[in-house]
């Protein structure tokens, strides 16, 4: 086990994608309404979808969740071309090799796949501009993405201690009228997680912990990998979600403090 990663999306300047079918706009896996998504055509074994990233810059994660459809036959590369080296592709600084798309075996419950990359050696990766995605090994399927994050790596040195919770946030209502008839209205069920970074360093929170949740507070979200090592329940393991409750951080000890992580998960 490896501990916890978490990322922040960063901001792009554009999105372009190889094939994209009416009415779904490859723009829309910048948006955090998972039901809003981006959908190739069918008919072609391989599709890709670049973001322009405005500049060079070095990422080293990315995950694309709310993959309908997507079957353990499909790999992903992703490539990546610096500013000088233009949007063309065909000069590259990083090119990952093809891998599996799905980042474990082990479907979620809403079938919805999970696409996770995060490369062994996160400091090798090059600045870049434009990363591009490629999905292969279709068939004639079509491709849909919910949402692409891409952002670099937050893992602490101490990983988070036991005691963690793992649930479910039920939006639907239950209720019984005067006559005893059960009222009843289904809704969505969003996975939860609450984490406690129990052994924190100072200079951790400091310069990672503080700043993200300064800037995400309660209304921007990250994502969380509990656990990034390969295995079929991976993408069992990968939250996107506001954090929720209490942002501070305890300082409990001389040289370190806890960090208290509660995520509701919108890749339900």
């Amino acid at each position: 086990m490896s501990n916890a990663i978490i990322v922040k999306p960063l901001p792009w300047a554009s999105i372009s994608a190889s094939s994209t079918a009416a009415g779904y706009d490859p723009a829309y896996t910048g948006n955090d309404h998972m039901g809003v998504v981006w959908k190739t055509e069918a008919g072609a074994a391989t599709r890709t979808i670049t973001v322009d990233m405005g500049a060079d810059v070095r990422i080293d994660a990315a995950l694309l969740l709310g993959c309908t459809g997507a079957s353990a036959a499909w790999t992903l590369k992703v490539q990546a071309a610096t500013a000088a080296q233009g949007s063309s592709f065909s000069q590259l600084s990083y090119d990952s090799g093809d891998a599996p798309f799905l980042a474990g075996s082990v479907a979620p419950t809403s079938n919805r796949g999970r696409a996770l990359w995060l490369p062994s050696s996160p400091a090798a990766i090059p600045s870049a501009r434009y990363w591009r995605f490629v999905i292969s090994g279709l068939g004639a399927a079509a491709v849909t993405v919910g949402r692409l994050i891409l952002g670099r790596r937050i893992q602490l040195a101490r990983n988070f201690q036991f005691g963690a919770a793992f649930g479910v946030r039920d939006l639907s209502t239950l209720d019984f009228s005067q006559y005893g008839v059960l009222l009843r209205r289904r809704g969505v069920k969003l996975r939860t997680v609450g984490i406690s970074f129990g052994h924190t360093r100072r200079d951790e929170v400091e310069a990672k912990v503080q700043p993200l949740i300064e800037e995400v507070g309660n209304s921007e979200p990250i994502a969380l990998i509990t656990d990034p090592d390969a295995h079929e329940q991976r993408q069992n393991r990968i939250y996107f979600g506001p954090l929720v409750g209490d942002l501070s951080t305890i300082w409990n000890k001389p040289d370190g403090f806890e960090w208290r992580a509660s995520l509701v998960s919108l890749n339900a």
